[in-house]
């Protein structure tokens, strides 16, 4: 597969802060995104690209984004974009407010080639994942996100989540089941954090596992930093 070109993409964090946490999760955001820099720098054979200099110090990421948000204590949503130059853009903006019903999580009526260092890393560059979601779209409406799995038939992720599916352990116990990175998705910053935590497991989900999760009303939840662990509504392409 063909690169983009490095101008044309940045590597990309996104997190939200709050007066009571500050930015949930800024020291793991920080330690992935330098190493998303170092696998592109390896995948483009070229090791002055996407220079972390600016991301060292934590405080210094810290102190811009308190330089925006100044007096505001509401809620605010804060991406954080890299470079090929190594420099670095922190966006802080209100986060609005959340809908009062689970958004919608439909599995993809294909599968995605996820053996990409575009999965493997957060950047702007993101055609596999517009794809998906433009096909859910079509008949979903585009307020529904997407679930992706790959050609092996294994549950991927979210367009902009991590998944954990509920499935029965050996015991019978409803446990919440996410995907491994061998199935190529991205190593999400709360996925790991839940990981460490003991609320989700990490196995091969399938995608007769899930259909089999949404046909028995189990509970399919999906994580990121924004939102951290959220219930969604499950279904299949053709539901």
């Amino acid at each position: 597969m063909s690169l983009p070109d490095a101008s044309s993409f940045q590597i990309l964090e996104t997190t939200v802060h709050t007066a009571e946490d500050g930015a949930c999760l800024l020291d793991q955001h920080l330690a992935r995104m330098r190493d998303s820099a170092r696998q592109l720098r390896q995948a483009y054979g070229e090791q002055h690209l996407f220079d972390c200099a600016a991301i060292d110090s934590a405080a210094a990421v810290r102190a811009q984004i308190g330089a925006q948000l100044g007096s505001d204590r509401t809620r605010h949503r804060v991406r954080m974009l890299l470079a090929h130059t190594g420099l670095l853009t922190v966006q802080v903006a209100p986060e609005p407010p959340l809908a009062s019903a689970p958004p919608l999580l439909v599995l993809d009526q294909q599968p995605s080639q996820t053996d990409s260092v575009f999965v493997r890393c957060k950047t702007t560059h993101r055609p596999m994942y517009t794809a998906a979601a433009q096909r859910v779209a079509a008949r979903h409406g585009d307020q529904a996100q997407v679930l992706l799995y790959n050609h092996d038939g294994l549950i991927t992720e979210g367009n902009i989540a991590n998944v954990a599916v509920s499935l029965p352990d050996a015991a019978g116990r409803l446990e919440l089941v996410t995907p491994p990175l061998a199935a190529g998705l991205l190593p999400g910053t709360m996925r790991q954090h839940l990981l460490d935590t003991g609320r989700i497991r990490e196995a091969p989900v399938t995608v007769a596992q899930f259909a089999q999760a949404v046909r028995s009303g189990w509970p399919v939840m999906c994580m990121n930093s924004v939102r951290g662990l959220y219930a969604v509504t499950p279904a299949l392409f053709s539901d």
